[in-house]
């Protein structure tokens, strides 16, 4: 682990209000165990509000569906549009904010921007491990059943069947390995603490919470 210098949608993990205006971004790899971290921050920094872009796609696939990937993609434009809206308000009234996704170079001007705009410190928690093993680990997340089906499908209508064609290949290994080099999931805003998480059991989350408390 290396420190480095310069659910609903939005819900408060706990009560306290001792945390200054802060931003939190964790992010990596598809697989790299991001939302599990969040969990266990939040439960030390239960005043944290946790703002998660997977819950808001969610919801508007389960309103709006979509009919094939195009359509699925335009909705997760709309998404992040509705991430971004929710993450400035909670900006506006100065509270103390985690976010957790695969945020890669795209996202990255933009949290700066609002960042900037609302005076924030951040603070990215960046991912990393052999990625073989984080490979593997999306796979297994993926075939969970409690992973929401318009992540793996190509057409989702919420309540309707669905067909063996809908379905998403896994992608081969190679792939992941482009497109994770091709997103660029290192984006360092603020100081970035970085953290490996090949073997996840091993992550010392005490640690990593006492970095971002020092840090803050």
């Amino acid at each position: 682990m290396e420190l480095q210098g310069p659910a609903d949608s939005c819900r408060p993990c706990g009560r306290d209000d001792s945390m200054k205006k802060s931003l939190i971004i964790i992010t990596g790899c598809p697989g790299s165990g991001k939302s599990s971290l969040a969990g266990r921050i939040c439960r030390r920094f239960p005043e944290l509000e946790l703002i998660s872009y997977d819950v808001i796609k969610e919801k508007y696939f389960d309103r709006y569906g979509f009919d094939n990937a195009a359509a699925k993609t335009r909705l997760n434009d709309r998404s992040l549009l509705e991430f971004y809206r929710i993450l400035d308000g909670q900006m506006q009234k100065g509270k103390a904010i985690l976010i957790e996704y695969p945020f890669c170079r795209k996202h990255a001007d933009t949290l700066q921007q609002l960042a900037d705009k609302y005076g924030y410190p951040m603070i990215t928690v960046l991912l990393t491990g052999d990625m073989k093993t984080l490979y593997m680990r999306g796979i297994r997340r993926d075939d969970h059943d409690k992973r929401h089906p318009g992540h793996l499908l190509n057409r989702y209508h919420r309540g309707q069947p669905v067909s063996k064609e809908d379905w998403i290949q896994i992608m081969p290994f190679d792939e992941y390995v482009r497109m994770c080099r091709e997103k660029d999931y290192d984006i360092r805003l603020g100081r970035t603490l970085t953290v490996d998480v090949t073997d996840i059991d091993a992550v010392d989350t005490k640690k990593i919470c006492d970095e971002i408390e020092t840090a803050l």
